[in-house]
């Protein structure tokens, strides 16, 4: 077993909010710099970076992780995250057939863009990522977890595109993995909103910009960089309400 320092946060050129510095070369090459064993790309509604991201650290000891940043009809960001691509990717053509058909305007939200390990643009995402999609949090966790990932609300202290910011309180019927926080210093203002029990608080980057990648990140004892191993940590790392 040993210890593994993960950020599960990391938004892609693909993310219209993303720099277009964030190609899957440049992702690995900086989680390597900072001393990152675990990344997960999670553009918005999207998983589709996250295949060249995979491709781009197999030459490295860098454990890619696949997913997206979901966001719900309760205008919940919630992290799904997978071992493989072709999970995530499942999920990815589930959440596009609920998601708005609006066309991005790329000059106002940015582009969407899907690029190789080479940095060379394979498409453009034409629909606008950044909306709600038609699936409650329950339903959306219940996909996560029945298909083996990690359901993570994001930065739940977020006065925005959170879960608290949208419901008010976290209730003890979903299965939560954990709960992604950016202040790890006011984890105690959010119990009184807190139902659920032993799942832990984690802080990840949220980067959009290369320099942020690791900026904040959870370390975990583990012995292998999966899902599971994942959702195993996290129990042992489990605080009590």
């Amino acid at each position: 077993m040993g210890s593994f320092s993960c950020d599960l946060h990391i938004h892609s050129t693909l993310s219209p909010c993303g720099s277009l510095d964030m190609s899957p070369t440049q992702i690995v090459e900086r989680a390597q710099q900072v001393g990152l064993n675990v990344i997960a790309v999670t553009d918005h509604n999207m998983a589709e970076n996250s295949y060249y991201v995979c491709q781009a650290a197999e030459k490295y000891d860098l454990t890619v992780l696949c997913g997206m940043e979901l966001q719900t009809i309760e205008e919940i960001h919630l992290l799904a995250i997978f071992d493989d691509f072709e999970t995530a990717f499942d999920l990815q053509k589930h959440i596009y057939k609920l998601l708005p058909d609006v066309k991005n305007d790329a000059n106002y939200f940015g582009d969407q863009v899907v690029v190789s390990t080479s940095d060379e643009i394979l498409r453009c995402e034409e629909r606008l990522l950044l909306n709600s999609v038609q699936i409650s949090i329950n339903d959306a966790v219940k996909w996560i977890k029945s298909h083996g990932g990690l359901a993570i609300p994001s930065h739940i202290d977020s006065p925005t595109f959170s879960i608290l910011s949208q419901l008010g309180f976290i209730s003890d019927d979903i299965a939560f993995d954990a709960l992604e926080v950016r202040h790890m210093d006011r984890t105690k203002d959010l119990l009184p909103l807190i139902m659920l029990k032993y799942v832990p608080f984690v802080a990840f980057s949220d980067a959009h910009y290369l320099a942020d990648i690791g900026k904040r990140r959870t370390l975990l004892n583990m012995n292998e960089a999966t899902c599971q191993d994942i959702a195993n940590a996290l129990k042992i790392l489990g605080r009590e309400v």
